[in-house]
Order: structure tokens, then sequence, then C-alpha cells
């Protein structure tokens, strides 16, 4: 009956690590993991449609500079005076100072009284063509091109944004890997313990029948059996579990998460530690000149000094230079036939001026928290920088160490078994010595999977996404 529900849950586990999908039983490698979360990991297209929006934003602020063409048609439907005027204009802002260009044509006929003549023109209409210059208020800036400046900063935001998720998916997706391949390790040391314990089963009995060894080396033997199965029991739960934090990140082509089987695990972890030769100062060199944190951070004081500046011009009189043409074109009568030309000076000024100010004093509390903001992130990566180095040189002390432990517990489990076969030991012994072996070789494979976890970790911290 044991059997039977041991079988059962083998064979559901099997169908849970195989999926739907056919998987191949080619070794899982990490890049494959990484270019996979890399292509299809949801926050990472979230990202991609906020570089998609950041560029929709800039075409919308260079719209503010888009050709503006004007009609307006006008008659009279009753009254005294009998006229139609049609009007067409074009306005084209620009960045050159501020400065907007205008041209238009009109065409007024019929009767106008004497106080609204101006609205008649020759047969052919009048041409006029103009500029508007800021003398003061809007000159340096105005609300288009600062928009513009923003959106162009905004695209740059959303991209290092893109990195700051890219660094964090690649590491975690390196973390469920490593941990998927140290459950790996742990059903494979559960299985080894347990395939000695059956194997020599008939061994110790036929013993205790030659009355060789007493029945309850037998009795413990069964124990450990059935102590060892539990623990297989457990690894396969843990490399289930594994495998399916690790489907997050590993997907198929139609971007849903897909289940590593057991087949593709590798026989083990690198034997080659990962090379770190940086020493601290260099790393921390690189990771501030990296880190995409520290570049979005940047940006957005750049887009907040763009808002200042923004808005301490707005603070200004507005004063504009007008200058327009007008030319009758075709035949009128006497005065319809006239050239002109019109200069004109405007100003407008709030004279409490609250908006402006009120707004220059927001951007410019904003910006001193960005400042600060930029300071305690400089902060946060030396200190993330020099625990990832300490670390690293803990779990590379400590995998060295766990592997000479490993060789020392194999030894003495060797030797240990045969001393039982010879008769000066008993099986308490044994089992003591191959679980210890156990228990040294999952701890060389925890200390392996913290090195390349760290790795892992070190390179997100560096800011490097290769």
């Amino acid at each position: 009956m044991k059997k039977i529900v041991i079988l059962k849950f083998a064979l559901l586990f099997s169908w849970l690590m195989v999926g739907n999908a056919s998987a191949s039983t080619e070794p899982l490698t990490l890049d494959e993991v990484q270019s996979s979360a890399q292509q299809a990991f949801p926050s990472l297209l979230a990202a991609k449609q906020r570089q998609r929006v950041a560029e929709g934003e800039y075409m919308t602020a260079e719209g503010a500079f888009d050709t503006v063409l004007k009609v307006q048609n006008r008659w009279s439907a009753a009254g005294l005076y009998q006229n139609r005027n049609n009007d067409v204009s074009i306005e084209q802002p620009t960045s050159l100072g501020g400065t907007t260009f205008f041209g238009g044509w009109r065409r007024g006929t019929g009767d106008y009284p004497v106080y609204d003549g101006k609205n008649l023109t020759a047969t052919d209409g009048e041409a006029r063509l103009g500029v508007n210059i800021p003398l003061w208020r809007n000159r340096e800036i105005d609300q288009r091109r600062a928009s513009l400046k923003q959106a162009e900063l905004g695209q740059i935001i959303a991209g290092h944004e893109y990195d700051q998720i890219l660094l964090e998916i690649r590491r975690l997706a390196a973390h469920r890997y490593w941990d998927w391949v140290l459950a790996g390790q742990r059903l494979q040391i559960a299985e080894r313990l347990l395939h000695i314990a059956e194997q020599r089963d008939a061994g110790i009995r036929k013993r205790v029948t030659a009355g060789d060894i007493p029945e309850f080396e037998a009795l413990d033997n069964r124990r450990a059996i059935i102590e060892r199965r539990e623990r297989r029991v457990m690894a396969q739960r843990m490399l289930e579990q594994s495998a399916i934090q690790l489907s997050l990140y590993w997907r198929d082509a139609e971007d849903q998460p897909r289940m590593p089987t057991a087949e593709q695990l590798p026989s083990g972890f690198p034997g080659r530690e990962p090379a770190v030769t940086l020493d601290y100062p260099k790393a921390l060199q690189i990771a501030q000149a990296q880190r995409p944190e520290l570049r979005r951070l940047e940006m957005q004081s750049r887009q907040t000094e763009t808002n200042l500046e923004l808005q301490q011009n707005q603070r200004a009189p507005e004063i504009d230079l007008s200058v327009m043409g007008a030319k009758d074109i075709g035949n009128g009568k006497g005065s319809l036939n006239r050239n002109e030309l019109y200069v004109g000076l405007n100003f407008n000024m709030p004279l409490q001026r609250r908006v402006a100010s009120g707004r220059a004093q927001v951007a410019g509390a904003n910006l001193q928290r960005l400042n600060l903001e930029r300071v305690l992130q400089k902060d946060r990566i030396a200190a993330e920088v020099k625990d990832i180095l300490s670390a690293l040189f803990a779990a590379r002390k400590r995998w060295t160490l766990t592997l000479l432990q490993q060789s020392a517990a194999q030894k003495l489990e060797s030797g240990e078994r045969t001393r039982f076969e010879l008769g000066d030991s008993t099986l308490l012994f044994v089992n003591l010595r191959e679980i210890a072996n156990g228990d040294a070789a999952l701890q060389a494979s925890e200390a392996a999977s913290n090195l390349f976890k760290g790795y892992a970790d070190y390179q997100a911290a560096l800011g490097m996404t290769e």
C-alpha cells in the first residue's frame, strides 16, 4: 500500500513538472531563463509601455509647435447692411525666442457702415504677414519649450526605469534559478541516501538470519529507510516549489509560465566560481556611474529645474512686440488699394504674481527633495556594494570550507561502512556517517548557491545588464 501511494505521488509530481508543454531534456541554463524573462516578464513589458507613453508625451509636446490653420466665414443674414467676410490665417509658433509667425488672407464684400469700413477689401482680398516677438516673459523659455524639454527628459527617465526593472528581474531570475538547482541537488542527495539504505536491507536481513548481527540492526535499517523516504518527499516538494517559482521567469512562446522538469536540471553547480576582481572603490565608482536609479533622479532633477526656470520666467512682465504688414490685392475704390504696416507693443502682468510665485516655490522645493533623494540613494548604493563584496568574500570562503568538509565526510562514510562489513561497527554509526556526509554535501550545495546568488546581486549592484 505504501509503495502504491509513493508511486502515485511520483506520477503526480512528474505531471506537475512536465506541465502542458513538451519539455526539453537539455539542461536549462541561467542565460536561457534570464533571456526569457527579459522578453516576456510582465513588469518589463509594462515598462516598455511606459516608454511608449513617454514617446507619446514627447509627440504631444512637439504638437505645441504645429502649424495652425484658421478659417472664418461670416455673412449677414438680415439687417440694413448686406456683406460677406472670408478669413483664412496661418500661425507658426517657433522655438526661436518664443517668436510666432503668422499670415493670412481675408476678403470683405458688400455694404458696411462707415465705422466698419475697414472690413471691406479689394476684389481679390487682402494679404497679411506678421510676427510676434516676446521681449521679456516667454523669451528665454515658455510653456511650449519647457514641455518639449521635459518630455524629452521623460523619454530618458522611462529608459532608466526600464533598466532598473531589468536589473531586478535578472537578479531575481538568477536567485530562483540557483534555488531550483539547489533543490535538485537536495533531491539527489536524499535519493542517494535512500538508495543506500534500501540496497543493503536484504544483506542485513541475511546477516540477521545467519546470526551475524542482532535483529535490532535490521529494524534500525528499516527505520532509516522510512526516515529517508520522508526526506525524499520533502526534497521533492522543495524541487516542485522552486520549479513553480522559476516558471514565473522562464516563459514559453505565448509568454506563459513554463515549468522546468527534473530532467532539465544541470548536473550540479559550476565548478568554477564567478570572477570578482574589483575592489570597493572601483566597484563603487562603476555602480554610481551605471545604476539607473541615480540617472533617473538626475533626469527628474533636470525636469524640475526646467519647470523652475519656466515659473521664474513667468513672474516677469509679458511685453511682446508685434509687426504686421497688409496689402490689398485686385481692384478697389480709392483707399481700398492700400499698403499697411502695423507695429504694436503689448504689456500684460498680474500685479500680485501669485500663480507663478507659488509654482516656482513648488518647483524649488521639489528640486531640493530630489537632490536629497540622490544623496540618500548614493549612500544606499555605497552600503549595498560594500555589503555585497563582503557577502561574496564570505560565500567564497564558506564554499571552500564546505568542499573540504564534504571530502572528509565522504571518507568517513566509506571507512565506517567498511568497518561495519567487517563487524567492527554498528549500523547506528553507519547511518550517522551517511547522514553527516549527506548534510555536508547539502551544505556545499547551499554554499555554492549562496555564492552564485551573491554574484547576481553583485551584477545588479553595479548596474550590469549583461
